[in-house]
């Protein structure tokens, strides 16, 4: 893993650690919730950047960089959403795979059964968001392997950061014109499924619905350098 100092809330930093290879982030304890909502923010384009399916697999035994104990899965509740994690028993600190994060930070949309027949009538599979399987749109609601809802990346959260980042007029931004890029990519996405953009539904058909919502926030905001 890489060391990574981000902006954290009242102007303090701190070091969150990387692991591109797991596409996941470690946490020393309840670092996660000092993140500023820049941070966030850069933390989730980073992910769009980083991250593949099929997902990678972990190891079986999972250590704390800290002390060296072997991590316990967790799970945990944020904003009527389930995450899940690996925690160190001594409490140092948590290890969070990239999908689970964007749960954790309410990233993630669960698709509505309206939303799934939409779906249904362009795409016949995708791939599971959480553990990469193929899913049958014509005959799941949910993953069969790992049981997780299908899902897509929603930009709702990322507009009451931007209201948090104007009020907050952090000292140093992660981008200056980031605020405006993301005001543009809300309004590209506030009706997805009523928009015509024919690489998201290339990408959801050879990848997942988040990779899928990530890759286009990332042509619109290059779009909006």
């Amino acid at each position: 893993m890489t060391d990574w100092t981000l902006g954290g809330r009242l102007g303090v930093t701190i070091t969150i650690e990387v692991c591109p290879a797991c596409q996941a982030f470690w946490f020393d304890q309840n670092k996660d919730l000092q993140l500023s909502p820049g941070s966030t923010l850069e933390l989730m384009k980073y992910i769009g950047e980083h991250s593949s399916s099929p997902k990678p697999a972990l190891a079986q035994v999972l250590l704390c960089p800290r002390c060296g104990a072997s991590l316990t899965l967790a799970h945990n509740i944020a904003h009527n959403v389930r995450f899940t994690y690996w925690q160190c028993p001594n409490q140092h600190g948590h290890f969070i795979v990239f999908f689970e994060f964007l749960k954790e930070k309410n990233f993630i949309h669960p698709l509505s059964p309206g939303e799934i027949q939409h779906l249904r009538e362009s795409i016949h599979t995708v791939n599971c968001s959480s553990c990469g399987a193929s899913i049958d749109l014509q005959t799941n609601l949910v993953c069969p392997y790992c049981h997780s809802a299908i899902s897509m990346l929603d930009l709702k959260e990322q507009q009451r950061m931007l209201a948090q980042l104007k009020q907050a007029a952090e000292p140093k931004p992660v981008d200056p014109a980031l605020p405006l890029k993301l005001a543009m990519v809300k309004a590209r996405t506030s009706a997805l499924f009523q928009e015509s953009d024919d690489e998201w539904w290339e990408d959801a058909r050879s990848v997942d619905l988040v990779q899928a919502g990530l890759n286009a926030v990332a042509r619109w905001l290059k779009q909006g350098d």
